[in-house]
């Protein structure tokens, strides 16, 4: 039988000791997923031939690689001249702020994460005095110690990273909007947990807005889930942090219009819809405003009529007045009136017909 003491001596100097299999978060670019491959393959292939020059080098190279991924995630804009030093600070800045399912805010593992952050930066040192990228009159002497505590170093930052990457770019806007609008399926808790990795309260009001309407038009598909993670627990808040102003707004206005300008409310939307906007004492008059604008200014509007019961819609619309500021009172009035089937047009035959 062997002797696996005998056998783990045997692979000190190969790839076996180390984890070097990383997983590609969601949302990251194929083209950017093949350079961190690359230089995890350098890193493999300079441990295959006991390269310990070479091993230093791509070790730093791998952290690198990964740092400048995650700020490319992000959507910034980053330029070779870019220091080591600077990328990996600025690529842990965005992680570790980076809320998320799983992800403590522990003030012992935050202290652990930021010592890892330093082995990972202290590795352009140990590269610039012991590792490749420099020619030599003399080469220097490593010793076993040395090359392994750095690839242990590198190997911890890069898969916190990724974990933390991972959640983040499920959290970006256009992901998020773009499976919103594709039909991707979204199970319990996953809007839940996305809306919470994209950080809204972050967010500038434009991409908050864009959030707001890509959850309400979707809602308005019937997605269940998506109705309850995403407007009726903001509805049942009153935390204009978690949830802004303006993912609210928006998302009231996506209750009743889609992107085509057509109206899409139904019973269910009419009940939720003024919740949306009873925290907001003094905006909430204004955003009811402008949706009558919008609605009033297609001289061929007509209202739903494909509802069963456009009676008891507007008797929904009604009793909702009471969610509001006394300020919004008004303009809801004006919402409503738009629904009344006392004042639908009577001119058409069939305005469920009209597109």
């Amino acid at each position: 039988m062997p002797d696996l003491r005998d056998a783990a001596r045997d692979d000190r100097h190969g790839t076996h000791r180390f984890r070097l299999i990383l997983d590609c978060p969601t949302g990251v670019e194929a083209h950017n997923w093949a350079a961190i491959q690359t230089a995890l393959d350098r890193l493999r292939r300079a441990l295959q031939y006991e390269d310990h020059e070479q091993v230093i080098g791509t070790a730093k190279e791998l952290v690198e690689t990964v740092a400048r991924v995650v700020l490319t995630t992000r959507g910034e804009a980053i330029t070779d001249a870019l220091k080591y030093r600077d990328a990996v600070n600025q690529a842990h800045l965005a992680l570790a702020r980076q809320p998320g399912s799983d992800l403590t805010d522990n003030e012992h593992l935050r202290a652990m994460v930021q010592s890892a952050k330093i082995c990972a930066i202290q590795l352009s040192e140990l590269r610039n005095s012991h590792g490749t990228g420099h020619g030599r009159a003399v080469a220097p002497e490593i010793v076993e110690e040395m090359w392994q505590v750095g690839v242990d170093a590198a190997l911890l930052w890069t898969h916190w990273a990724l974990r933390r990457l991972d959640v983040m770019s499920q959290g970006l806007p256009d992901p998020l909007i773009r499976d919103l609008a594709d039909g991707t399926s979204f199970y319990r808790r996953d809007l839940a947990e996305r809306l919470r990795a994209a950080n809204l309260a972050a967010l500038d009001p434009p991409e908050q807005r864009r959030i707001g309407l890509a959850v309400a038009r979707r809602a308005m598909g019937q997605t269940n889930n998506v109705r309850r993670e995403g407007i009726e627990a903001c509805a049942d808040s009153s935390d204009l942090t978690a949830w802004p102003p303006a993912y609210r707004a928006a998302a009231f206005e996506g209750l009743f219009l889609n992107e085509r300008g057509l109206i899409t409310l139904d019973d269910w939307s009419a009940r939720w819809a003024a919740r949306l906007l009873s925290p907001l004492e003094d905006e909430s008059a204004a955003i009811i405003a402008d949706l009558v604008g919008k609605l009033r200014e297609d001289d061929d509007f007509y209202p739903p009529m494909y509802l069963n019961d456009p009676a008891g819609l507007h008797a929904t619309l009604v009793a909702s007045r009471s969610e509001l500021p006394v300020a919004a009172q008004k303009p809801w009035d004006d919402l409503t009136a738009v629904f009344d089937p006392d004042n639908y047009p009577d001119d058409d035959p069939d305005p469920g017909a009209k597109d």
